[in-house]
């Protein structure tokens, strides 16, 4: 299973062994969340989505770290706890390419019915409303975020706001699993979608736990929504042939999500307020994809939206891989960036490179303001990634950082520390997390930015294998 070997213990390592030193100005928490199993399904051992969440956690202070780990206490993980036993079962639970198990059965008189069987399985984010804040374990569909205490990583239960949050394709409040937010006001720019009209529900959630809400009621037509960009205005969110159906599980037998190249590309520009008229653009370029994003910028009365840029959604489809074949591994795409001219209402493509990228990061003190620096990854496929690049996005210029080990690795998505509160826009540390799955070791990298070519200036040694996380993000626990 190379670096996709789910960790399926908890585990606590105070004072890690660190080779050089930890900064003294590094104090709070990166936390990432990914899917592993706590016990097998009904069905069997089925894809990511059918699988229990688990939390990760780096804990800083006072020049030391410990690391943690944790299973999310979702209301699945509790009820299959309580029974000693697996209980859910999925329609796509197919053993190949198909099987993501994402649809749970939820049969009425089940001992499961009415309980979100979708785990949080895709990312971990801060939340700052409550004193001492929170960690956010996302999925994308079928459960609202569950809350975790940040120096511990238990599991406080779902957020308190997940009754304002509307339902997913599953029926059950669910939350995007790559929201953005204010680092100013604390807001968090989050919706949910469906395959069903109105597909996607705006959900912005203010500071004090209240959600403002809007539906996209002239959404063109049923996207997996699973990323946008946040601006000085927008929240822009773009539609494209790359979504997510109920239908193709339940009746065509293949897999939840699809490739449609013949849907246009368009992007709503929603207003931060969530007043006034949502504009819509048509994309006038060949279809392409953007999985993640990297952030956006207004140039010459010109929004630039950065990300990798993909030919086509990195996910096996029938037009290429037969029924019964394994998954496919994940491509990686190139840094570019899709330009919108508001006034003429249009947009054009731009592809910067030719180097396969992936995990765009930035500052994010700097989320929907103008910034200058992202942070990428970069190898062959998404499982296969060994170098951190540094990209100043305005002038093009790059800083590179390749690991070497002996062994075969892998690099997981990476995230920004500032140096301090004040620091310029991306002075500080890039963390990032290697799985050394040869070894069934791990380990998690510092460098520091202001020196990024000289490599990391520590290495915490992790004496087992970690689990794949997707994504994750910093908490500053400074004052």
């Amino acid at each position: 299973m190379g670096p996709m070997k789910p960790q399926r213990f908890e585990a606590t390592i105070e004072d890690c062994i660190v080779e050089g030193k930890i900064p003294i100005d590094l104090r709070g928490g990166f936390y990432r969340c990914g899917p592993t199993w706590k016990r097998e399904t009904v069905q069997g051992v089925t894809g990511f989505s059918s699988r229990d969440g688990m939390v990760q956690g780096l804990i800083f202070e006072n020049g030391k770290v410990n690391y943690l780990n944790r299973w999310v206490r979702s209301p699945k993980y509790l009820l299959e706890e309580k029974h000693g036993k697996a209980l859910f079962e999925w329609h796509d639970a197919w053993s190949d390419w198909r099987g993501y198990g994402q649809i749970p059965k939820n049969d009425y008189g089940a001992v499961t019915y009415g309980v979100p069987g979708s785990s949080p399985i895709v990312n971990a984010v801060p939340f700052h409303a409550k004193v001492g804040g929170e960690v956010l374990a996302l999925a994308e569909q079928g459960l609202a975020p569950m809350s975790l205490n940040p120096r511990t990583l238990e599991t406080n239960g779902m957020v308190e706001w997940a009754g304002q949050l509307s339902a997913g394709m599953d029926g059950h409040a669910t939350f995007t699993a790559h929201p953005k937010w204010d680092p100013d006001t604390g807001e968090v720019f989050g919706w949910t979608y469906r395959d069903t009209k109105p597909y996607v529900t705006m959900h912005f959630v203010q500071p004090d736990g209240t959600v403002k809400t809007r539906d996209l009621d002239d959404a063109p037509y049923a996207t997996n929504a699973h990323d946008a960009w946040l601006t000085e205005k927008y929240l822009v969110l773009p539609f494209q042939p790359f979504y997510a159906s109920l239908d193709r599980v339940m009746n065509q037998n293949l897999s939840f999500l699809g490739w449609n190249p013949e849907l246009p590309t368009m992007l709503a520009f929603i207003p931060r307020s969530l007043d006034g008229d949502i504009r819509w653009i048509k994309a006038d370029f060949p279809t392409e994809y953007i999985m993640h994003t990297m952030s956006a910028n207004e140039i010459d009365g010109k929004i630039i939206l950065d990300g990798p840029i993909f030919d086509r959604a990195p996910f096996p489809f029938e037009d290429e891989v037969d029924i019964g074949e394994d998954f496919v591994p994940f491509g990686a795409g190139v840094i570019g960036r899709w330009i919108v001219d508001l006034d003429a209402e249009r947009i054009t493509t731009e592809r910067l490179d030719d180097r396969p990228v992936e995990f765009p990061k930035i500052d994010e003190r700097f989320y929907g303001k103008p910034y200058n620096y992202g942070f990428l990854v970069s190898g062959p496929n998404l499982f296969m990634l060994d170098t951190l690049i540094k990209r100043n996005v305005i002038t093009g210029e790059e800083e590179i950082c390749k690991l070497n080990y002996e062994q075969a690795f892998a690099i997981f998505e990476p995230t920004f520390v500032p140096r301090s509160a004040d620091a310029a826009e991306g002075d500080g540390y890039l963390i990032a997390p290697v799985s050394l799955y040869m070894d069934n070791l791990s380990e998690y990298v510092i460098i520091d930015t202001a020196n990024f070519r000289a490599g990391p200036i520590a290495r915490i040694q992790i004496p087992f294998q970690i689990g794949w996380t997707p994504h994750g993000h910093w908490m500053n626990f400074r004052k």
